[in-house]
């Protein structure tokens, strides 16, 4: 006689398959929590790099659905390039390079894709008319990668499709819809991933161009700075050139104001090379000589 035809049998048997059932709901929600608590660390661990991030939710997506083989395509105008992608085969990942493009309109996944906005899931993709009519891209799936069972989901920014997370499994077993909610969540996830990287990169290239901007404005008023103090010992050095030939022009010549206006052409020079050297140090953030910036501009004067 059956165990469960016992006396209370029935009733037993349903609580140890109801407990069992908890357990197991309990486990896949832990295990769950867990995959999030990774992703958002990978948030926040990388906020430059979306690479961490995408790697991250397909090795756990692929862990909790029980796959090995998915990655994420990203669109760029009329094409699309895979970013990031876990467990191909050899062959097919040597035929498909990770960053390659494709053009959107030659994989009728992705169209399906965009004209619906919704999972697209395919049990047999070896039945499939894509297959069937042999289409590259999808010949290469089934054929290479041996891929069987088929889950994309949309990234969407605005209604618009900006890319796609994909599933795969080399056997028929089509996903439960529980599957199907939990890499709806990945993709969201990964959205959110996207747009936060983008902003943060918008943010950084601003930055950078209001960085360029203050350079600009700074070493124009530098230069309109050095031009004014450069042409004053300039100034007085051509006045004391022009001295020096008036007095030469005397008869007999005037040796001693000569001597003493070029002693002055002398200490000019000096003074618009000490200039130039200041800046230089200036520049190099060297440390400061004897005399103050201020107290030279006075010795001019």
């Amino acid at each position: 006689m059956n165990e469960k035809d016992l006396p209370g049998g029935r009733a037993m048997w349903h609580l140890i398959r109801s407990r069992s059932e908890l357990q197991r709901q309990v486990t896949e929600l832990v295990e769950q929590q867990a995959a999030i608590s990774e992703v958002l660390r990978a948030v926040a661990n990388s906020p430059h790099d979306l690479q961490p991030i995408l790697d991250t939710i397909l090795i756990n997506a692929a862990r909790l659905c029980r796959t090995t083989f998915g990655g994420f395509v990203l669109f760029e105008g009329k094409d699309y390039r895979t970013v990031a992608r876990i467990g191909p085969n050899p062959v097919y990942a040597e035929r498909r390079p990770l960053g390659s493009y494709d053009q959107y309109a030659g994989n009728p996944l992705l169209v399906q894709l965009n004209e619906s906005r919704s999972p697209v899931h395919i049990a047999d993709l070896a039945a499939d008319q894509a297959y069937l009519r042999r289409n590259p891209l999808v010949v290469d799936l089934v054929e290479l990668a041996h891929v069987r069972t088929c889950l994309l989901l949309p990234l969407l920014k605005d209604d618009e499709l900006i890319g796609a997370l994909g599933m795969t499994r080399e056997q028929v077993q089509p996903f439960t819809d529980r599957q199907i909610d939990l890499v709806r969540d990945f993709a969201a996830q990964a959205t959110i991933a996207l747009e936060s990287t983008r902003r943060e990169r918008q943010y950084r290239e601003m930055q950078s161009e209001l960085a360029h901007a203050n350079r600009v404005a700074t070493m124009g008023q530098l230069t309109a700075s050095i031009a004014h103090e450069v042409k004053q010992p300039i100034a007085t050095v051509r006045m004391n050139a022009a001295a020096a030939l008036r007095f030469l022009d005397k008869s007999p010549p005037d040796v001693a104001e000569v001597r003493e206006a070029l002693t002055c052409i002398v200490n000019d020079a000096d003074r618009t090379s000490d200039i130039v050297d200041r800046i230089g140090s200036l520049i190099k953030k060297a440390p400061p000589g004897r005399r103050s910036w201020t107290s030279m501009r006075r010795s001019w004067r």
